[in-house]
């Protein structure tokens, strides 16, 4: 069997588990790569696809509850391009650091340390 049979065959066990999937899919589909505002707001609000999605799973629901509430930032994410990552691989280093240098008193070593490691000026 190939991977999507395998995949078929066991959607075809369950309308709850075949209507998750297909509303992952359709998720993920829009938020990847079409971007399209209209599609996530007929998807999240319309009754509609709340009929085509009738045997979701609780937590599927409550994850298209939180989808809904924060459909304006998702449609934000189509129109900009801006992403936390930098600032997260900043904190990251800054709390690796913080392990590595745990149990030293002094906070002033501790800012040196940092700013060091940002520097590109190593000495």
């Amino acid at each position: 069997m190939t991977d999507t049979e395998v995949v078929e065959r066991l959607l075809s066990l369950s309308p709850s588990l075949r209507d998750a999937y297909d509303f992952y899919q359709d998720m993920t589909q829009i938020v990847t790569k079409t971007h399209n505002k209209q599609e996530l707001a007929n998807l999240l609000n319309s009754a509609k696809h709340k009929d085509k999605y009738q045997n979701l799973p609780e937590a599927m629901k409550k994850s298209r509850r939180t989808l809904k509430r924060h459909q304006a930032e998702i449609e934000n994410s189509f129109t900009y391009s801006f992403s936390n990552g930098p600032l997260e691989g900043i904190n990251n280093k800054i709390k690796v650091i913080n392990r590595t240098d745990y149990g030293h008193l002094s906070f002033k070593n501790f800012i040196i340390r940092i700013l060091i490691s940002f520097s590109n000026n190593h000495f």
